[in-house]
């Protein structure tokens, strides 16, 4: 009998495909004697059917039908639920209301923490309005996504086109203490003309992506066709597949992963590109992790039987090692198709040749520099130009967590100013400052400064150095003035900063060999850096960095201080940018004014 009832409630969704709203047909849903609906059962509102369609989609059905109107269905945002089967009928356009998504992170349609969701389009279009979205009166914004998929499981969205958003056609991300998607398939899909990336994956486990197109993406860096980038150590890209997909005159790299935030501890990549298509883009691909020593999560990236085409850059594909990396790279039968200066198209086989030429970053013949440990401390010898005195320091903004190391020269109040820098959407961070003494022992918590440039002290219990903890979350921080020699400790990791044009200084102890600063900006998020060795004269003058670049200064370089200076790029977005040093000590100074060395 429930059988019998099914098929009378799918021939009426049939029938009454083009009429008014059915309420005798929702009550059955409802009811749930009727588990396939059509979603003009709950009405069609041609300027507006975002109430129809919402109902529908949370109704509990579990497979829904969205009918071929003669108009658009014109919708505000609109979220999904679990165990939905949600086809979209050839020619059905479900389209963004013009004049609404003013919130920054308004997407057209969202699933979170869901399950079971199965969506098939083929024919059918989800589409923003991404010009509006690129002028007043809406902000800025990069998360205006057509299709957003956070820590959901038993994922399939088939045939359907995503076009025109403020962000990414579609955007797998997190939710809550679920630092991940599940078991997600994406087929047959058209991503077109958005704004940030066609997909940009954060974080997921069981991925397909095939006979996928990603094409004209432009707006806002990286502006890939694809982009897989974890925001935290916790997320994951493990047993991520992409075959048989085009990625085609993209604003940046056709296929991009930028994994810095993943580190040691993360749980392994594993990223395999399979008869893989890139042309026209700025970059075909582009690939880069934390390559610092001990930092690098475990990787395998296998690239097979894949064409990098004619990209507008002339490097078309930088996969970013150097000697501290722990990632395995396995090439298989592909090419570069690049254009030269009469006009005639070059292959470039990717084979044992090229990997050797161009993998690891250490291939400038420079054997890897071992990093310093921290140093004692207490042999420090210090310089104080302006003893007691506060000195403006070095606009630097510290991405997301800094450790400062501060000397005092006497027991007495220590006085500094700092500020929040705002990162995107988020908010401040709270977490109070934490001071300890050389030993480790708590000395004080001071409240964070937020986005004001505000003062703030502490009381050094003994002359000697303190280390000063500022995690700030997902925003920058910025220590702007001190009365006492300070430096940023990247002892034991690279420093990131972000929106930073200034300059730091390398203490160069005597007697040392030689050296390595290493430099990096985000994927298309580049900087433009520079070394000036004591006497002013400049070393290294690299332009447009994307991924991890290095100098190494050897013969026995001048002892002294050494300004590595961070400028705009000339291409590219400026971001991002990290810095690492190896063979002498990894403290980075705000002024040359207040500053120690070891003998």
């Amino acid at each position: 009998m429930k059988k019998l009832t099914l098929s009378l409630c799918a021939i009426a969704g049939v029938l009454m495909a083009s009429a008014d709203a059915r309420p005798d047909l929702v009550a059955q849903v409802r009811a749930g004697t009727c588990t396939e609906a059509r979603a003009s059962w709950w009405g069609f509102d041609p300027a507006d059917s975002t109430a129809p369609l919402q109902s529908a989609l949370t109704s509990g059905v579990a497979r829904l039908v969205v009918d071929k109107m003669p108009s658009p269905w014109i919708v505000t945002p609109l979220t999904g639920a679990s165990n939905l089967e949600l086809v979209l009928e050839p020619g059905v356009e479900i389209q963004a209301k013009p004049g609404e998504f003013r919130p920054k992170g308004a997407c057209l349609l969202s699933f979170a923490g869901c399950t079971n969701i199965h969506i098939v389009g083929y024919g059918a279009t989800l589409r923003m309005r991404h010009e509006d979205y690129m002028k007043p009166p809406y902000e800025k914004s990069e998360w205006r996504h057509a299709l957003s998929i956070r820590s959901c499981r038993n994922v399939r969205i088939e045939g359907l086109t995503l076009a025109d958003s403020g962000g990414d056609g579609i955007y797998l991300g997190c939710r809550g203490a679920v630092r991940r998607n599940v078991d997600v398939v994406i087929r047959d899909v058209l991503c077109d003309r958005n704004h940030r990336q066609g997909i940009s994956v954060i974080s997921a486990e069981n991925l397909l992506i095939e006979n996928t197109v990603m094409r004209e993406t432009f707006g806002t860096p990286p502006a890939a066709g694809i982009d897989f980038e974890p925001n935290r150590p916790s997320e994951v890209l493990k047993n991520c597949v992409m075959r048989n997909c085009l990625s085609i005159r993209n604003q940046g790299a056709g296929y991009a992963t930028w994994a810095g935030q993943l580190n040691a501890a993360s749980a392994p990549i594993d990223l395999r590109f399979e008869n893989c298509t890139a042309r026209g883009n700025r970059s075909s691909f582009f690939f880069a992790t934390d390559s610092r020593r001990g930092r690098s999560v475990r990787t395998t990236l296998a690239l097979s039987n894949c064409s990098f085409e004619k990209p507008e850059s002339a490097r078309a594909v930088n996969i970013r090692e150097s000697p501290y990396s722990a990632t395995f790279v396995s090439i298989d039968n592909c090419r570069i198709v690049t254009t030269n200066a009469v006009g005639e198209e070059v292959v470039t086989p990717m084979n044992e040749t090229w990997r050797k030429i161009n993998l690891p970053l250490s291939a400038d013949g420079e054997p890897p520099i071992p990093h310093v440990d921290a140093p004692d401390l207490s042999r420090a010898q210090v310089f104080d130009n302006a003893p007691g005195k506060s000195v403006r320091l070095s606009p630097l903004n510290a991405r997301n967590l800094a450790t400062y190391i501060v000397y005092a020269d006497a027991a007495r109040t220590l006085h500094f100013k700092g500020r929040q820098m705002r990162v995107g959407r988020y908010e401040p961070g709270t977490k109070p400052i934490a001071i300890t003494d050389a030993q480790g022992k708590k000395v004080a918590k001071i409240p964070l400064p937020g986005f004001d440039e505000t003062a703030f002290t502490f009381n050094a219990p003994a002359p000697g150095f303190y280390r000063m903890s500022v995690d700030v979350g997902r925003v920058a921080f910025c220590l702007a003035e001190a009365d006492a020699p300070v430096a940023i400790d990247a002892t034991a990791h690279a420093q990131g900063f972000i929106y930073s044009v200034g300059s730091f200084w390398l203490a160069v102890p005597p007697k040392t060999e030689k050296y390595a600063l290493y430099a990096s900006g985000a994927g298309e998020e580049r900087v433009h850096v520079t070394l000036t060795d004591p006497q002013g004269i400049c070393v290294w003058d690299y332009h447009n960095i994307s991924g991890w670049e290095r100098v190494v200064v050897s013969g026995n370089p001048p002892p002294g201080l050494w300004k590595v200076t961070m400028k705009k790029p000339s291409q590219g977005h400026f971001e991002d940018a990290r810095f690492d040093v190896a063979g002498i000590p990894g403290f980075l100074f705000l002024t040359p004014e207040k500053t120690w060395t070891f003998k």
